[in-house]
């Protein structure tokens, strides 16, 4: 329905109206961008800090530092493109990177609000920021007192 595409059940109008903002997101991304643009609304791309360490899928990872108690990841795990893979959370002398990642991380978008990334935040350690094709751009810093 979100695509434009044919679904069964028939749905009524009111819900169709309800998903026309995701429909726009999705299907006509300069819209979505300039509405960005003229409403000057605070993005998380303002809170945007490359923190964390950047390892190879066959990286060692005893060489990153623990995070303590930081917001963030000790590393995350990027192809040779930069598109996110994964994070260690806890690295370890001998470990290979690909072998001890996480890879079901939260993601958000840069032009996200702050107030999206404060709720994903209350059921997560961190946030890390990427494009839509998952190109990694560093860790959502929350403002102080978040």
């Amino acid at each position: 329905m979100v695509r434009g595409l044919p679904i069964e059940p028939r749905v009524s109008l009111g819900s169709r109206i309800r998903v026309l903002p995701y429909f726009i997101n999705n299907l006509a991304p300069g819209l979505r961008a300039a509405w960005i643009r003229l409403s000057r609304r605070a993005s998380v791309s303002q809170r945007t800090a490359d923190t964390a360490a950047r390892l190879a899928p066959e990286d060692d990872t005893g060489a990153v530092q623990p995070a303590c108690g930081a917001r963030r990841p000790p590393a995350v795990v990027l192809n040779t493109e930069g598109i996110l893979l994964g994070v260690v959370n806890e690295p370890a002398a001998g470990a290979v990177a690909c072998r001890v990642m996480r890879p079901d991380v939260q993601t958000i978008r840069p032009d996200m609000t702050w107030r999206l990334a404060r709720k994903l935040l209350a059921k997560r350690p961190y946030l890390l920021v990427t494009t839509a094709s998952g190109r990694y751009l560093g860790v959502y810093e929350p403002p102080l007192g978040e």
